[in-house]
């Protein structure tokens, strides 16, 4: 009888020390768990963050862009659609040239003028 008691408190010993080792892997589980939610929140606010900075950006290039396409600014476009139109205008009759430049400056001479009349204006009610 005292060989099967001693098998059984063995047993039983053994048993406590696998319940500890399940409790033991529990709580890293638990920790491990733990630490890859707060790291996964902390990659969604930095996605989020990171998304709501190109938000912003995006904005700035197109209010950047807005404020550089006034008519009164030229762009500095040097896309293929710009060359391939110079080109075409390369071609045209020397006459047709000067008339469009001058037309050109002419608009932009009224142009110049009507800027300094508001500009006169905003200066006389300020």
């Amino acid at each position: 009888m005292d060989r099967l008691q001693n098998q059984i408190i063995d047993l039983n010993q053994k048993v406590d020390g696998l319940y500890q080792i399940v409790e033991h892997l529990s709580n890293q589980i638990s920790t491990f768990v733990t630490d890859k939610q707060e790291q996964s929140a902390q990659l969604k606010e930095n996605f989020s963050d990171t998304v709501e900075f190109r938000r912003v950006e995006r904005r700035n290039q197109d209010s950047n862009e807005l404020l550089m396409s006034h008519k009164d600014i030229l762009n500095d476009d040097s896309s293929w659609d710009s060359h391939t139109e110079y080109d075409s205008e390369k071609n045209l009759p020397p006459e047709i040239q000067i008339r469009r430049l001058t037309v050109q400056l002419t608009a932009a001479y009224n142009r110049i003028a009507a800027l300094e009349e508001q500009l006169l204006a905003r200066r006389i009610h300020v």
